[in-house]
């Protein structure tokens, strides 16, 4: 649980900031794994996007599209720009509603009918991911769980309500006794991809359904709340007020277990150059959404204190008990070609007792931009260090969501170095190598520490380390608004694999994604 000392969040201060003007409109969330994500940093880092909070995803498409209007508007130039066009042609709608200029033009889905107030869309896409790695037992090209038919139905009514559904057709992911396959001998099934319902009021917007999210500037993962176990029921509350945003966010982890998540977060942007977040998360046990959780205004040690003090007895008090994390992270572009940037995680210090580990991560980032001509490259490194036992806890409120971290991908007891380059060809065409360097101490998500362990050093990965490290050449197309491909070939390379000292392999890999839409 978390130092009680630490820094609250102060989501009241919001209150008395002046709020800007806002139009109303509809808010549909662009999914926070889009690869438009990489062209708003792009932009965000040369000055061209200062009005909206970058870092806390998911993101209205149409606060995207005013942003890119306020862009254009102040920065004629930037309408050239190879980011600025692939945005504007994924958000062509919202650009019309706001009556901005656009060049580009919108593959028409296949139901658009009525008024903008009273607008119903259905769009239909396919979204195919598949890998082949020469390690398996079995080598062959296989798809992964990503890949889905799906249909997107968006309903919007007036200025200020939308709700919008992806209903697909994908692989079964788990608990196969509990679901019925779409036919006889198959393993696919029909599920609810991601769906919100939103409102809006001046600044503010509500919304409730399913979702994923991710907080932070991270690219190979970010530390308190990332996208790694995707979507999940959830509610929320946003406000924007001048250069500053607040969300309060409450997830449920298990409905049927009495298990749920909440979080808050503030980003400020200082100015063009600095962005800063902060925010909090809870793991706590309730037989409902709790309402001192849910609305963030208070600092969640506070209200752990408050539930424990008004239980009746030792055995119930202890059903109260929560896991607190928080964590604060920055963003410095001491140049427009240059950002810098950084997170801390904290779990727990050591100070009730000695015995107890320290439990933290944190990220440090660097990307970098240059222009030839009207082409583009882009170099990014990143080092992250989660330090074992980080997001488990004894008495079972993990940061943990159908199998997989809340946090940062990767689990705890991990150092790892992510490095990419870059080269925007034109709108249309970008190509791309990555590295991925991980060691893998031996600890593992869901195993806490226990007091009986007594003192355990936790400075260093654990026990025999795994080491693996990834390279891949990518090729991405793009030549439409609806039609985005890539391939690419990589290499495997890993040592001591499962943590047994001497075990080394390697392996040749092959992966191709298909994003279509109509």
């Amino acid at each position: 649980m978390i130092l009680r000392r630490a820094a609250p969040l102060a989501l009241l201060l919001c209150l008395i900031i002046t709020p800007r003007e806002v139009r109303a409109l509809p808010a549909e969330y662009l999914p926070v794994r889009s690869p438009m994500y990489e062209e708003i940093e792009a932009l965000a880092a040369r000055g061209l996007l200062d009005s909206i909070p970058i870092y806390t995803r998911p993101l209205a498409r149409i606060d995207i599209a005013r942003a890119l209007e306020r862009a254009r508007r102040l920065h004629p130039e930037a309408a050239h720009d190879i980011q600025y066009l692939r945005l504007e042609r994924e958000l062509v709608r919202e650009l019309a509603d706001l009556g901005a200029p656009c060049e580009a033009r919108e593959t028409a889905p296949l139901v658009d009918v009525g008024p903008r107030e009273r607008r119903l869309r259905i769009q239909l896409a396919a979204h195919g991911r598949g890998d082949y790695d020469e390690g398996r037992a079995v080598a062959h090209f296989r798809a992964r769980d990503e890949s889905a038919l799906t249909a997107r139905g968006g309903v919007q009514l007036g200025d200020a309500f939308g709700a919008y559904e992806e209903l697909g057709i994908t692989r079964i992911r788990g608990e196969r006794g509990y679901i019925d396959a779409v036919a006889a001998h198959t393993d696919l099934e029909v599920a609810v991809l991601r769906a919100e319902l939103t409102a809006r009021a001046g600044p503010l917007t509500a919304a409730g359904g399913y979702e994923s999210f991710r907080w932070g500037p991270g690219s190979r993962g970010t530390l308190l709340l990332a996208d790694a176990a995707g979507p999940m029921t959830f509610v929320s509350l946003q406000g924007t007020f001048g250069r500053l945003t607040a969300t309060a966010l409450t997830g449920v982890i298990s409905r049927a277990e009495s298990r749920y998540l909440a979080a808050h977060r503030l980003e400020w942007n200082a100015s063009t150059r600095l962005s800063v977040g902060l925010a909090e998360a809870v793991r706590y046990r309730s037989q409902g959404i709790d309402p001192l959780y849910a609305s963030g205004l208070l600092p969640y040690a506070i209200v752990e204190r408050i539930q424990i003090r008004n239980a009746s007895t030792d055995s119930v008090r202890g059903l109260e008990r929560a896991n607190i994390m928080v964590s604060s992270d920055a963003v410095f572009r001491p140049w427009p070609s240059l950002s810098l940037y950084g997170e801390l995680l904290v779990d727990d210090f050591s100070t009730e007792t000695s015995t107890l580990p320290d439990r933290f991560g944190y990220q440090l980032g660097v990307r970098s931009e240059r222009s030839y001509g009207e082409q583009r490259a882009r170099l990014a490194a990143e080092y992250t260090r989660v330090r074992n036992f980080t997001y488990s806890v004894d008495y079972g409120q993990n940061f943990i969501y159908e199998g997989r971290p809340l946090g940062f991908a990767l689990g705890p007891d991990v150092e790892n170095v992510w490095l990419q380059s870059a080269f925007d060809l034109s709108r249309d065409w970008q190509l791309r190598w990555t590295g991925d360097f991980t060691n893998h101490g031996e600890g593992r998500l869901g195993i806490p520490w226990v007091e009986t362990q007594g003192p355990v050093g936790n400075s260093g990965l654990s026990g025999v380390v795994e080491e693996r490290r990834e390279v891949w050449g990518d090729a991405r197309w793009l030549p439409r608004d609806n039609v985005d491909v890539s391939a690419g070939v990589g290499f495997r390379r890993v040592r001591n694999e499962n943590h047994v000292e001497g075990v080394t392999k390697t392996a040749w890999l092959l992966r191709a994604a298909l994003d279509v839409r109509y």
